[in-house]
């Protein structure tokens, strides 16, 4: 009886978890059109410098196709070339918000994601180096302004090396981070992907 009571338990509260989970997954709105690049083009994404985008059907994280960017040559400076999302878009003060995107490169790559004023100074909002690979993986960043950000950009500077990668299911929301892919929880760069199917084997 103690048995059968305990593993009721722990399935009740599994399907807690996991309700809560979905549910905060559910409650985020993407604030980036196009995101998943399921519209069959890449608008509104644009690149600058020397480099292209198209759509590939072939590479994907979810979907049926994600952006590959072509890199032409490797910059000067690693803001040389870049990757954006900005259609006439505004950062509000004052307000929390993530950046996130799925990225695989042809091999080792240093992109920098960089949530930024598109205007010279192009002041930037937490703004952060990310070191991709040849797998795909979630990337992110959390930033609050201060003040109004208007015109903004989401930007991903590309030009380090002349590597090509592709990108897929970016996000653009208010609040802190939460993960993409449930009840498979794959956590960000630098930590260890936990799944259901451990904890409940816990």
């Amino acid at each position: 009886m103690h048995d059968r009571f305990s593993a009721r338990v722990a399935t009740g509260c599994l399907a807690l978890m996991m309700g809560v989970a979905l549910s905060a997954s559910a409650a985020v709105a993407n604030l980036a059109k196009n995101g998943d690049f399921e519209a069959g083009n890449t608008d509104p994404f644009v690149t600058y410098g020397d480099a292209q985008l198209k759509l590939d059907t072939t590479q994907k994280h979810t979907g049926k196709a994600s952006a590959m960017v072509t890199v032409a040559k490797k910059g000067a400076n690693f803001w040389d070339s870049g990757f954006q999302y900005n259609p006439g878009i505004e950062f509000k003060a004052n307000t929390q918000y993530t950046f996130a995107a799925w990225v695989k490169s042809e091999g080792p790559k240093n992109i920098n994601f960089k949530p930024e004023l598109s205007a010279d100074p192009w002041t930037a909002y937490g703004e952060k180096m990310m070191a991709t690979t040849t797998t795909w993986k979630e990337y992110y960043v959390e930033f609050k302004p201060a003040a109004l950000v208007k015109p903004a950009s989401l930007t991903l500077h590309i030009a380090e090396n002349d590597l090509d990668f592709w990108i897929d299911d970016v996000r653009w929301f208010e609040g802190t981070y939460v993960p993409m892919d449930l009840p498979t929880a794959v956590e960000p760069e630098g930590k260890s992907t936990t799944t259901w199917a451990a904890i409940k084997a816990r």
